[in-house]
């Protein structure tokens, strides 16, 4: 239908996550076992950063402590779908999903999400 030179402009992942539209988890990922670059949506980081007051003072635990349910909720949820590259699942009292496609040089990455975002 397009041919390449119709493309007027295009969003990359590079400049999603320097925008903060993306937050890069890729560290906290790869301790988890997962090998590919990870990200949420600025959403989803959202609701990770809405730590109760009672642990306000250990905020950097606390956010450690929800990337992780994060991640370990994801991973069980790829473990029982095998061989899709989208999964849904629930963490943080959230219904979220996840995306494993091609980032901005077709190399495989994945990409966590609220559910109803894109």
């Amino acid at each position: 239908m397009f041919a390449d030179d119709d493309l007027i402009y295009s969003y990359t992942r590079a400049q999603a996550l320097a925008d903060g539209v993306l937050v890069d988890l890729t560290e906290r990922a790869r301790q988890c076992g997962i090998r590919y670059p990870t990200a949420c949506t600025a959403g989803l980081w959202a609701r990770i950063q809405a730590i109760p007051e009672q642990d306000r003072d250990l905020r950097e635990v606390a956010e450690a402590v929800r990337i992780s349910a994060v991640l370990s909720a994801m991973l069980e949820a790829i473990r029982q779908a095998r061989g899709t590259d989208r999964v849904a699942f629930r963490a943080l009292g959230a219904a979220l999903w996840a995306q494993c496609g091609p980032g901005d040089t077709a190399a495989p990455v994945i990409t966590i999400m609220l559910e109803g975002e894109d």
